[in-house]
């Protein structure tokens, strides 16, 4: 989990000092899964993929009984990669095979219209240039679900 956290605040940090006096919500998108982002666990029941669409972790998510969308990075050998994957609770139930995830649970409401508005399937991982108000405002109410367990800096989730 440690060294996820410090490679995407790696990552985060050319853009930190560019937003630090323009009050946005988040630097980067991985300042907002280090902000808002929720640690997650796998164990023997998950189903794990070598790799996993944006696609398929929201299909499986709305399939299962109190499975939530996820997206945010993994750490897979000794890199912080953009994925997504299904939870429940604090457990990935169906996702990419990796050492650590530290991910945003979406509402499925928010999900599609951001989806159906940038045409994308991945919602926060996409880079889309329509997904800037959502570092300069933060994520609307009701974007984010309940799951996974406090994040490095736990910002309001």
């Amino acid at each position: 989990m440690e060294e996820l956290t410090a490679a995407l605040t790696e990552l985060e940090a050319p853009f930190r000092t560019l937003v630090d006096d323009s009050e946005w919500a988040h630097a980067s998108m991985e300042g907002l899964v280090l902000d808002v982002g929720r640690w997650w666990s796998a164990d023997d029941e998950t189903r794990l993929q070598p790799q996993v669409t944006f696609s398929v972790a929201f299909s499986e998510a709305a399939r299962l009984r109190h499975g939530v969308y996820v997206e945010g990075y993994v750490w897979v050998d000794g890199r912080a990669v953009a994925a997504a994957w299904c939870g429940q609770g604090d457990k990935v139930v169906y996702g990419p095979r990796a050492e650590a995830y530290l991910g945003v649970p979406l509402s499925p409401h928010f999900c599609r219209r951001v989806q159906q508005r940038n045409g994308t399937a991945a919602v926060l991982m996409s880079k889309h240039p329509k997904l800037l108000p959502l570092l300069r405002d933060g994520l609307p109410r009701g974007a984010v679900l309940p799951g996974g367990r406090p994040g490095p800096r736990s910002v309001g989730a």
